[in-house]
Parts: C-alpha cells; structure tokens; sequence
C-alpha cells in the first residue's frame, strides 16, 4: 500500500500579518500536492477563537486528505488570569479539532492501512542544554538569561516541572506504540519538540545556546530509536527545515516560522517549498521534490 503524507509546523498565525495570510496559499499546496494524509505539527497560534478560525479554513476546504494535528507550546499557552490550566487548554484544542476534522494525535494514535501514526507535544527537560557552559538545572528552569525570557516560562501552565511534564508524555507516547505495533508494518511518530540533539543548531554562543536546551528532549529520540518499527518522527518547534537521517529513524521538520520578514518570493511558492511530502510504500521512503 502506498501513501502519501504531506508536513507542515509554526504556522504561528498571531505572528506577522504575512503569517496571517498563509493559510490559504498552503490548503493549496496541500491540494496539489495530492495528500493521503496531512500533519499539523504544533504552533499554530496562541489564541483560542483564532485557532478555531484557522482550522475552520481547513475543513471548509474540504480537503480529501486526512488531517493529523499535535499542539506546540504556543497553542497550550495561557495568560495566569485565565484561570486556565495548560491541560485544560489542552482538552479545548482536541475538542476543536474534532469539531473541524482534525484528528488529535495528542489523544489517540492513527492507522492507515499498515502504518501508524503516533504523537505528543513532546516538551524539554533540559536534556539537550549546550555542551560547554556550567549552568545549573535550577538555572535553566529559571528560563531566562541577559534579559531575554523563554515565553513557556510566563503561559505554559502545566504546574509541574518540565522534567516531569517530559517523561508524562513520553510516556503516554510510549502507550501509544505499543497499542499500535502489533496493527501495523510501521509507525510514524509526530511530535511538536525535537526529538534528537543532532537536529539542533548550537551557535557557540549566548544566549542563543542557553535556550537550546528548551527545544526538546532525547527521551523523545530514544523512545522512537528502541522501537525497530519507527521509521519517522515529524516535529516543529525549531523554525528551520530538517530531513536528517538519525540511526533508523528519518527526522524530518518543515516548519513555516516568523514571517517578520516577508519571503522574497511570493507566498505560494513559499509555501510550496515548506510544505515537506514524501511517499511511503513497503517501508521505503521517496522524497518528492
């Protein structure tokens, strides 16, 4: 069985008037692009009744491929008067999501035919802090460094740590394989943070390598590297494009990302070039270009 799976991430609507304008140019894509099935990896705005917005453009669309969604930081982001909790805002994405035809992977794992897909948010514990500097984990959990914050620090509200909020959902991802790995030929994972340190872009320098250690965790590598049936794992969060071979594992991001300055080209081709699609028949893979 073949089947042709089309990714995308960091839409992050609220950004830029030009992110605001993408969403159309990129349901072109995915028209053209002739999907089976469509992934949504996190990132897509902050904002509850934009988000609704937003996914409402993809149903009306009425796309013929399926649609597969994780949140990103952004979207669980909540403001402290909410009165909201992170996983509250949680259940109000899958609640919209379903609402507009996305399926949550956040949730519950999905099989076409012989493969399965598999997601989280994925989230950080530090696991990836830079190699080279001595900071403490109490200084990494204070998420700010020469006057810069990590915006997770004032609206992610999981009232956990980040170590723990980690491994509670690599867990729950790692429940998602099992049930799956007896259903099908191979399994796809998709995860909103990075998955594997070799897909992270250290500068050498502060306080760009500080923040790195907020991009994801190798608990999320390990699990999908010990498990023989995972042959991808689609992510976002970092705002540059990845096709990295990883051990067994194909690591692949195709983020859209800030659009504070507008594309050179025009929007469509823009997003014809992020739009990542590859074939899968019999466990290989062919990269479209």
């Amino acid at each position: 069985m073949q089947i042709k799976i089309g990714l995308i991430s960091d839409l992050h609507i609220e950004a830029t008037k030009a992110n605001k304008e993408i969403v159309p140019y990129l349901i072109n894509a995915i028209k053209a692009a002739d999907l089976d099935i469509f992934v949504l990896a996190g990132d897509v705005t902050p904002k509850l009744s934009e988000f609704y917005e937003i996914l409402a453009e993809f149903d009306k669309a009425d796309l013929p491929c399926k649609k597969l969604f994780v949140p990103g930081n952004h979207d669980i982001w909540v403001n402290k008067s909410a009165n909201m909790t992170s996983e509250q805002k949680c259940g109000i994405i899958s609640e919209i999501c379903q609402d507009h035809s996305f399926y949550s992977l956040f949730d519950t794992p999905y099989i076409s035919g012989d493969t399965g897909f598999c997601g989280t948010i994925g989230w950080y514990d530090y696991t990836f802090a830079p190699e080279g500097y001595d900071f403490t984990t109490e200084q990494y959990a204070e998420k700010q460094l020469m006057g810069t914050v990590w915006s997770d620090k004032r609206y992610a509200q999981w009232r956990d740590t980040d170590e723990n909020v980690t491994h509670r959902f690599a867990k729950e991802l790692g429940q998602q394989i099992e049930s799956v790995k007896d259903k099908v030929k191979r399994i796809i994972v998709v995860t909103h943070h990075v998955p594997f340190r070799a897909c992270i872009r250290y500068r050498g320098k502060l306080p760009w390598d500080y923040f790195q250690a907020f991009m994801g965790s190798d608990v999320l590598g390990k699990l999908c590297l010990q498990e023989p049936l995972v042959t991808h794992v689609l992510f976002g969060h970092a705002h540059y494009a990845v096709n990295k071979q990883v051990k067994n594992v194909k690591a692949i991001c195709a983020p859209i990302g800030y659009l504070h300055e507008k594309p050179t080209e025009d929007l469509q081709t823009y997003v014809n070039e992020r739009l990542t699609c590859f074939t899968l028949q019999e466990a290989t893979l062919t990269k479209e270009m």
